[in-house]
């Protein structure tokens, strides 16, 4: 998410969906269009991993964002498992 918030900074802001909408079409960017900012940030930190007393204090202050690292092995379709009527796997 680094990458994302510091283009929000570098950008001056973000655009809302109906001001720049995605399009399934190949291209670029149009990095010098004028642009109708909804939405700023002028930092963000990172909060490390179990560190559960730093992350309250973040959220008591600012939004905060979640990343889920999936790329393990157990959230391989393989391991995937639905739910019963109670909520107990079931493989």
């Amino acid at each position: 998410m680094d990458y994302a918030f510091e283009f929000i900074i570098n950008n001056g802001g973000i655009d809302s969906e109906e001001d720049y909408p995605y399009r399934v079409v190949d291209g670029t960017c149009d990095q010098y269009r004028k642009n109708a900012k909804v939405g700023s940030i002028d930092s963000y930190e990172d909060v490390n991993s179990y560190d559960e007393l730093t992350l309250k204090r973040a959220v008591a202050n600012q939004p905060v964002s979640v990343a889920i690292e999936g790329g393990g092995r157990k959230f391989q379709s393989d391991f995937i498992h639905d739910l019963g009527k109670e909520g107990v796997p079931i493989a």
